[in-house]
């Protein structure tokens, strides 16, 4: 028999949709479309239910036409809102808090100011450069006397993150080298292009390192694939780089007047440090990290250390400021208590801090601190909405259900009482994929088998909670 307890029902009256004209929440969606390909995320939500969105909950005028809303993304990612909106004539802001996700969305909202020309020109001095230096590199490193061709470039080892750990080398030898070059020669553009760049090296680093994504950042070796001895830097650095030509000379021959006049805006901080004016936005279309995805920040660890995106402190500053937060960073504190009053949550909370007290703060009562965190936030979060949405606006919130320590966290029931309790209508609940992997999932049919094969097990899904003020 599963041991996994279903949450308990919180009391709103409703049946989640499926036919909600919402189309499948997967980002895997973006990888073909432009602009949108540029930089591989493993969170976030794909460019057609945005476009769902912005069709089904912004209002038209009388003539039957839309006139300019601001669409709003607390959780930016790397911009999928943002450019969607934007694509679709409205202005749009985006909060962030992970400097690497930041710098993608900031460099795709103003790829449209980019000359192509010049981009390109400063595309074919890199690969110039880089096809001269990697020869060498290859050499020495074959004759052994990589430390003689590299010794005297401090400009490149300069640029070494020195707080940065992995259990294995991230990168061989040669690899680094080159990487480091680049990364010296990407440090000397100006900006829009220095932003273009450092997008690229982030986006197919991990393609030339020793770790890879399965689905979380893990090292070849543990993922049963061969260690990189050496590798080109310089071919899928341009070759992301011919991709984002491509894409921006199409944004700007189909997109280009209503682009330019869009507001544009992608902020480096938490959404709960936003100064939006009260009443001012029209639509959010957002997904906050998941109640299992504590791994948010350390997924991008390589990125964020490679590309100086973060100070000698770590990630530790960004965890904690995380929505959620990293589990890591309140599984040992003291008892995590909510700063709301709701007796079925806290009934959920006292059963999972009684779960396995042999394993300390790794069992339960590590756990319910976190979760105990997670709502808090969101509690936070929905009250935030509320005063930020106009009279009439939507929000549109991608989440997914969550088992920990067997027990099952149904977010989308949990954020929908939430909001109604802070004033706000629950429109409906969407359904918008059902197959998906987490971390820390325990008896759930994604891992242990087909969807339909084990009616013991626990599915997982994505929600979007459609909340209207």
């Amino acid at each position: 028999m599963s041991q996994t307890r279903e949450q308990m029902a919180l009391g709103l009256k409703y049946a989640p949709g499926r036919d909600s004209g919402l189309r499948d929440a997967a980002a895997s969606e973006n990888k073909s479309l432009p602009i949108h390909r540029w930089v591989p995320w493993i969170a976030g939500f794909s460019a057609q239910l945005v476009e769902d969105a912005l069709r089904a909950y912004l209002p038209r005028s009388a003539s039957g036409g839309r006139k300019r809303h601001l669409i709003l993304d607390p959780f930016a990612g790397v911009g999928t809102t943002l450019i969607e909106a934007i694509k679709a004539g409205h202005d749009a802001v985006g909060y962030e808090i992970n400097p690497f996700a930041a710098l993608v969305a900031e460099a795709k909202i103003n790829c449209i100011s980019v000359h192509p020309a010049d981009l390109r020109a400063e595309v074919e001095a890199f690969r110039y450069a880089m096809f001269r230096f990697e020869p060498e590199v290859d050499a020495s490193w074959s004759s052994g006397s990589l430390d003689a061709l590299l010794g005297g470039r401090k400009e490149m080892w300069a640029l070494r993150p020195a707080a940065f750990k992995s259990r294995i080398p991230f990168f061989s030898a040669p690899v680094e080298a080159k990487f480091l070059y680049a990364l010296a020669r990407t440090g000397m553009l100006l900006e829009p292009d220095r932003s273009l760049f450092r997008a690229a090296l982030g986006a197919t680093m991990v393609s030339f390192s020793n770790y890879s994504y399965e689905p979380s950042l893990a090292s070849r070796p543990g993922s049963g694939k061969a260690l990189i001895e050496n590798a080109s830097v310089a071919a899928p650095v341009c070759r992301k780089l011919e991709e984002m030509l491509t894409d921006i000379e199409w944004a700007r021959q189909n997109y280009s007047y209503a682009w330019l006049s869009a507001r544009r805006e992608v902020h480096e901080r938490s959404y709960f440090e936003s100064e939006l004016p009260s009443g001012s936005v029209s639509l959010v279309v957002t997904s906050p990290p998941y109640m299992n995805n504590y791994h948010y920040v350390r997924n991008t660890r390589p990125q964020l250390h490679w590309l100086g995106l973060i100070a000698d402190g770590g990630t530790r500053p960004l965890e904690e400021t995380s929505f959620g937060k990293f589990w890591q960073t309140v599984r040992q504190g003291k008892s995590v208590s909510l700063e709301f009053s709701d007796p079925a949550m806290d009934s959920l909370l006292n059963d999972l801090r009684a779960r396995n007290p042999e394993k300390g703060y790794y069992g339960g009562s590590g756990w319910a601190n976190y979760v105990a965190t997670y709502l808090n936030d969101t509690s936070r979060f929905v009250t935030s909405l509320r005063g930020h949405l106009r009279t009439g606006g939507h929000a549109v919130v991608v989440v997914g259900n969550s088992i920990i320590q067997g027990i099952e966290f149904k977010v989308d029931h949990l954020l929908a009482e939430m909001a109604v309790r802070v004033g706000l209508r629950l429109v409906d609940i969407h359904i918008v994929r059902t197959k998906r992997v987490g971390n820390s999932i325990i008896d759930s049919s994604v891992r242990n088998g087909d969807v339909n094969g084990h009616r013991n097990k626990t599915q997982l899904y994505d929600a979007a909670v459609v909340l209207r003020k």
